[in-house]
């Protein structure tokens, strides 16, 4: 455990209200971002989620697209993309991916007794073998299962500020 400097393991739908930033908890998670970046924090992700951030971003700009203009041009298409892209890009620029690997992927099925969701597994194991000293996470039957420390964006926030004094 690193204590001047957690490590922080953020899940993927922490990165989404990131980057969305129309979804309910998007204010915390930029809030939570932001702060641990300027501070110099290491922010984490399993490598996994970076390819869910782009497809729901892109497809999330796109279903805005069609309800605003009834329909979507592959101009308006490949815009959509383009930030997904950058989106994705960011992420691999602030945060260092945690490798998910077949050591993860093991542990992932063997941990689908205890939680029956891959995905959640595979975010578990990703912080077993990235030592990462807290997983931040909107989802919270995985905050549940975490085997230590699990925060939600606003309550990993505060929880840095009273360590910072």
């Amino acid at each position: 455990m690193s204590h001047d400097r957690p490590v922080l393991l953020i899940d993927s739908n922490v990165w989404l209200d990131h980057y969305s930033g129309d979804r309910p908890g998007s204010a915390d998670a930029t809030a939570l971002i932001t702060y641990a970046d300027a501070r110099g924090l290491t922010l984490a992700y399993p490598a996994s989620c970076i390819k869910d951030v782009y497809y729901l971003i892109a497809q999330s700009l796109k279903r805005q697209c069609r309800q605003e203009r009834g329909a979507l041009t592959e101009e308006a298409a490949r815009a959509c993309n383009e930030c997904a892209w950058e989106s994705a890009r960011n992420l691999a620029a602030i945060a260092v991916a945690v490798p998910v690997g077949e050591a993860e992927v093991r542990l992932a099925c063997q941990l689908k007794e205890l939680h029956g969701d891959l995905e959640d597994d595979l975010v578990l194991a990703a912080l077993e073998s990235s030592q990462a000293d807290f997983l931040v996470t909107g989802d919270a039957v995985l905050r549940d299962k975490a085997p230590r420390g699990a925060f939600t964006a606003r309550d990993m926030l505060a929880y840095l500020r009273a360590r910072e004094g």
